[in-house]
C-alpha cells in the first residue's frame, strides 16, 4: 500500500516559526515530505517537573504530528541516572535510583497531555530505562563503545568545555553521549525511528546517534536542534538560571504563569506566539500590528498568556486564571465565579474567615483586626472613614454596620481591597 505524502512542509514551518536551530545535512527536509517519518525527543528526569523550556521541542513534536509524522516522547529513566554534561560548567550530583524513578513518573504524567496518542501516527511514550538497564559492561563495550573514538568525543563541545575546566569531567558523564547515542540506535533498530530532535546544546549527542546508526547499519538517519530561548535581555529560561517557570502548578501556579507573559518584552512577544503557540503566522502578525498601534493594550502579551497557560493546565484553567486576572486589574468582582476563587487566592494574601465572624453581627473593623489585615480598631476605623477599604469592590463607609451573610461571595468569601490595589481575600473554613 502506498504511503500517503505529509501535506506539511513540516521543517519549513519549524524554520519560519524561529523552532529549527541546527540540522544534519541529509535530506531531512526532502524526506520529511516523501512520507510520514518517526522522531523523537529525550527529556530527562532531573528534577520533580518540566519547566517551560521543555515545551520548545515538545511544541516541535507537536508540529511534527500535525503534519502527518509519529512522535516518541523518551523519558530517560536510565539516562537521568548519569547525567548530561552538556551546557553545565560543573559536574552533576548524581540522583538516587528512587528519586530517579519518581521523576521519571513525573515527568511521563506530563508529557502525556501534549500529543495525540490515537489515530494512524499516534505519539507514543517510552523509557530508555528500559533497554539501557537491560545492557551488560561487556556488550556495552563490545557492541557500542568500539563505535567511538576517544579523539572525536572529546571533540564534542560539551565535553571539551568541561576538559578545560579546573573540575574536570568524569568518566560517567563522558559516557552520556554514547547512552544517548544507544538510545537512538534502539529506536532505530526497533521503531524505526529516523530523525531525533534536541536542544541546541544537544547537538554533540544527536550527531552521535547518527554516527553510530552509519557505523552499525550504514544507514543516513536525521537529527536537528531547537534553539534555547532567551528574553530580550539575552537571559535563559531555565532551572539554573533562577527564573524557572514549571509545569508543576504546585510550583508555578496558573495564575503566575500567566502574568508572566502578561509582562514579557514588547521585543519578545511576536517570537513567543510563534514558538510557544498554534497560531497561524497571519494571526500573529495582526496582533502584531495591533500591539504597535497600542501598545498600553497589550494584546499580544493577553492572548500569549491564555494560550500558553491553556497549553499548560488546560482551557478552564485558562479562562479562570484569566478572570482573576480582570478581577484585580480592571473589571472587579464582575468576573469572578466560584472557580476563580482558588486561583485568586494564589494571586492575592489569602486567610481564612477569623473563627469570630458572625454574619450580622461582626463590624468590618472588627474583622479587619482579627483577620489581621489592620493593626488595631483605631487603625481600622481610620481607613475606612477615609475611603480606603471596599469590601468586594464596595467602598465600607460605615464603622459600626455590621457585615451580613449577603457580603460572601457565593456564601463563602469576602474581597478585601485597601487603597487602590492591596487585596486580601478571606475564605470560610
Amino acid at each position: 500500500m502506498r504511503t500517503k505524502k505529509p501535506a506539511v512542509n513540516v521543517v519549513a514551518e519549524l524554520r519560519e516559526r524561529g523552532l529549527l536551530s541546527q540540522i544534519t545535512e541529509s535530506g531531512l527536509e526532502a524526506a520529511a515530505q516523501a512520507g510520514p517519518l518517526t522522531l523523537y525527543c529525550g527529556f530527562d528526569p532531573s528534577a520533580a517537573s518540566l519547566q517551560i523550556g521543555n515545551l520548545v521541542p515538545v511544541m516541535v513534536l507537536a508540529h511534527w504530528q500535525r503534519g502527518g509524522h509519529k512522535p516518541i516522547m523518551l523519558v530517560g529513566g536510565g539516562t537521568g541516572m548519569i547525567g548530561d554534561p552538556s551546557g553545565r560548567s560543573e559536574e552533576r550530583n548524581l540522583l538516587s535510583h528512587d528519586d530517579v524513578m519518581a521523576y521519571t513518573e513525573i515527568i511521563q504524567q506530563q508529557l502525556a497531555r501534549y500529543l495525540d496518542f490515537s489515530g494512524a501516527n499516534a505519539a507514543r511514550l517510552m523509557n530508555n530505562f528500559d533497554w539501557l538497564n537491560k545492557i551488560t559492561l561487556i556488550d556495552y563495550l563490545r557492541d557500542i563503545g568500539k563505535h567511538f573514538t576517544v579523539n572525536s568525543m572529546i571533540a564534542r563541545e560539551a565535553v571539551a568545555t568541561r576538559m578545560q575546566s579546573d573540575d574536570g569531567i568524569s568518566y560517567t558523564e563522558f559516557s552520556y553521549m554514547i547512552l544517548q547515542a544507544t538510545d537512538y540506535l534502539h529506536l532505530y533498530e526497533h521503531e524505526g525511528c529516523t530523525v531525533q530532535v534536541g536542544g541546541h546544546d544537544q547537538w554533540g549527542n544527536l550527531v552521535s546517534g547518527v554516527d553510530l546508526i552509519r557505523r552499525k547499519h550504514g544507514a543516513h538517519v536525521h537529527a536537528m536542534t531547537v534553539p534555547l530561548i532567551t528574553t530580550a535581555n539575552g537571559q535563559k529560561f531555565g532551572k539554573s538560571a533562577g527564573n524557572a517557570l514549571w509545569l508543576d502548578p504546585a510550583r508555578t501556579t496558573p495564575y503566575d504563569l500567566f502574568q508572566y507573559w502578561i509582562n514579557i518584552d514588547d521585543r519578545d512577544v511576536s517570537h513567543y506566539l510563534k514558538v510557544f503557540t498554534f497560531m497561524p503566522l497571519a494571526e500573529i502578525a495582526g496582533l502584531d500590528e495591533a500591539q504597535a498601534t497600542d501598545p498600553g493594550k497589550r494584546v499580544a502579551q493577553k492572548r500569549l498568556a491564555f494560550e500558553v497557560t491553556k497549553l499548560v493546565h488546560g482551557e478552564e484553567v485558562a479562562r479562570a486564571v484569566e478572570a482573576a486576572t480582570r478581577v484585580l486589574f480592571g473589571e472587579g468582582i464582575a468576573a469572578l465565579t466560584p472557580d476563580v476563587l482558588p486561583h485568586l487566592a494564589s494571586a492575592v494574601p489569602t486567610s481564612d474567615l477569623p473563627e469570630t465572624f458572625l454574619p450580622g453581627t461582626t463590624t468590618l473593623v472588627d474583622l479587619l483586626v482579627a483577620a489581621g489585615i489592620q493593626p488595631s480598631k483605631g487603625a481600622a476605623r481610620r481607613l475606612i472613614q477615609q475611603g480606603g477599604i471596599s469590601v468586594n469592590d464596595a467602598r465600607w463607609t460605615d464603622v459600626e454596620a455590621p457585615l451580613g451573610q449577603e457580603h460572601l461571595l457565593f456564601g463563602k468569601a469576602m474581597l478585601i481591597r485597601a487603597g487602590k490595589n492591596r487585596y486580601h481575600l478571606l475564605r470560610g473554613r
